[in-house]
């Protein structure tokens, strides 16, 4: 290229192109300069270095406003490198000076700030206090504690995981279930190991037959709901006071042994009261009524005479026959025909003469040995009491009257 119009043409030099001009100098690598280049290419490369250094070491859109601030307030400078560096040293000079000045320790006049715990940071101290704010070296040291607790949990949650997850693998890799066994107490065979299943088996079939015997649920609760409506607050028989006031009596009944309880109080109760009333109108003794007697037949077995005095048979003071035909008297015989009729012990027991019953039409065998039964009953005062006897008539042994015999 020949510039238009050059000072070299002043100085009498010959107008040369850059062009033509060879660059002789070193490899210049971070330009991408070689050796033999010309002038021109030289020049250029060096000038579009120089606009990209101009242009990102430009300070026109640099933001001076809170660097002015800081320490004290200073005007904004010109916005040259050297301005702007100036002023960064003032303001780093001016902060040592503020800092150098400070108590050493934080001192009297240092008063470090009060930070608001979060709710979840928030704790009781000694004196009952909820603490919701610490300074900051105590708020700090909490934080500390806090996230030193949390990884000691985190790590304690890891290992059971990985505890957990072994475990699984374990059971996910078994080829094959072992049933356990136990040893029963008493169903099966106790004390013979049984597998688990086995024995459930048996336990739920034990189950069902204890459901069946004493109902099911809904049915024990009926059972108990039957209790007298205000039984409790009724008059006691046995004692003074109401049926609440006996001993182990329950008022709130919520289960079967609380309803059987309570069954057996009134039952006591109820047989204390009766014992009571025995003991205070007169108690029969049915231990004084004797029943004894003897029978004896005519020659033909026709008819039974039964004695029943000579002592044989006592009736107590006071008592009667428990009905009007007396007592039932049996006479049998061996080949199950019988004779029935009645007989009055009252009476009976003081005649010596004995009382006779005619068998004759009865069907009784005469050659067989005659039973005798008296199922005895007498009263008193309503209550009873009863006796049977047998006596066995035996039947006479035959007569022989002559002898035939043949002499040969």
């Amino acid at each position: 290229m020949l510039p238009v119009n050059s000072n070299t043409a002043v100085q009498g030099c010959s107008p040369v192109s850059s062009n033509c001009v060879i660059w002789q100098g070193p490899n210049i690598t971070c330009l991408s300069l070689c050796t033999g280049d010309s002038i021109s290419s030289v020049v250029y490369k060096l000038a579009v270095e120089v606009c990209q250094l101009k242009t990102d070491a430009g300070l026109t859109d640099l933001d001076l406003s809170a660097l002015l601030q800081v320490c004290q307030a200073t005007p904004e400078p010109v916005r040259t490198l050297s301005a702007v560096l100036t002023l960064l040293i003032d303001k780093i000079v001016c902060l040592n000076d503020i800092v150098e000045g400070l108590p050493s320790g934080g001192g009297s006049s240092y008063t470090e700030p009060t930070l608001n715990l979060p709710l979840c940071l928030q704790y009781i101290n000694g004196q009952g206090q909820t603490v919701t704010s610490l300074i900051h070296n105590q708020f700090t040291l909490t934080l500390a504690t806090k996230l030193c607790a949390i990884d000691t949990l985190v790590n304690s949650h890891t290992g059971q995981i990985t505890s957990i997850d072994n475990r699984v693998t374990v059971l996910e890799s078994a080829t094959g279930t072992v049933i356990p066994t136990v040893i029963p107490n008493c169903l099966l065979t106790p004390g013979t190991a049984v597998n688990i299943n086995v024995l459930l088996d048996e336990l739920e079939a034990q189950y069902c037959n204890l459901r069946t015997v004493l109902g099911s649920n809904n049915a024990l609760s009926v059972a108990i709901a039957q209790q007298c409506s205000g039984l409790g607050s009724t008059q006691a028989l046995s004692a003074a006071g109401t049926v609440s006031s006996l001993p182990g009596w329950n008022n709130t009944v919520s289960n079967v042994a609380q309803s059987f309880q309570n069954l057996w109080v009134v039952l006591c109760d109820m047989r204390q009261a009766i014992y009571d009333i025995k003991d205070c109108c007169g108690q029969t003794d049915c231990s004084q009524f004797l029943l004894g007697f003897t029978g004896a037949t005519n020659n033909d077995r026709t008819a039974v005479t039964v004695f029943f005095s000579g002592g044989a048979t006592v009736i107590p003071s006071g008592f009667t026959n428990c009905t009007a035909q007396g007592s039932k008297i049996t006479i049998s015989d061996l080949s199950g025909h019988s004779y029935v009729a009645y007989v009055d012990l009252l009476t009976a027991a003081s005649d010596v003469d004995g009382i006779t019953y005619t068998v004759s039409g009865s069907n009784l065998n005469p050659a067989q040995n005659y039973t005798i039964t008296v199922e005895g009953c007498i009263t008193k005062n309503g209550n009873v009491c009863s006796k049977t006897v047998n006596y066995i008539v035996s039947a006479p042994c035959p007569i022989i009257t002559s002898v035939t015999a043949t002499l040969q």
